[in-house]
């Protein structure tokens, strides 16, 4: 046999015997991927760093009342999850947006904050709803001259 007729007789072979998966038809299976999960996303930090929550809610919040609510703290059951906040109580945060960039201006100096609680700060502006591509953070209080331009750990690239 030639090996252009082997290679004809082959395909023939492989086209009648299929690939012997059978036909099921839908599976169920639970809800389709949406994308980003609906809820408020939050960053708290719990024994080994910054880490992620995400408040049950059938829409995001805004950034306004995501930065509201993580002022808060966790709620009972993050907290006994092991999530802590490392923001001073009774803090307020307001955030303006322009064109690429989230201020959000402080009650408290910023030179107060530890780097954990900076962490929480501009991880969860970054997460937060917003027209646009991810925008940079820049934290604005009393004792900061200028805004200070930061950026989230878990985010960067690279």
């Amino acid at each position: 046999m030639t090996p252009r007729r082997l290679t004809a007789v082959a395909a023939l072979l492989l086209t009648a015997c299929g690939c012997s998966i059978s036909t099921t038809g839908a599976v169920k299976s639970g809800q389709a991927a949406t994308g980003i999960q609906p809820g408020t996303r939050l960053y708290f930090l719990d024994q080994h760093g910054i880490h992620l929550t995400i408040r049950p809610g059938s829409q995001r919040e805004d950034l306004q009342q995501t930065l509201d609510t993580l002022a808060t703290g966790p709620d009972p059951a993050e907290r006994r999850s092991g999530l802590y906040s490392d923001l001073p109580p009774g803090g307020r945060i307001q955030a303006t947006t322009t064109p690429g960039t989230v201020t959000l201006t402080l009650s408290w100096p910023a030179a107060s904050l530890s780097a954990p609680a900076v962490q929480q700060l501009v991880c969860t502006a970054e997460d937060a709803p917003a027209p646009g591509p991810a925008p940079r953070i820049a934290l604005l209080s009393s004792d900061a001259p200028a805004p200070i331009h930061q950026e989230c750990d878990l985010h960067r690239g690279g």
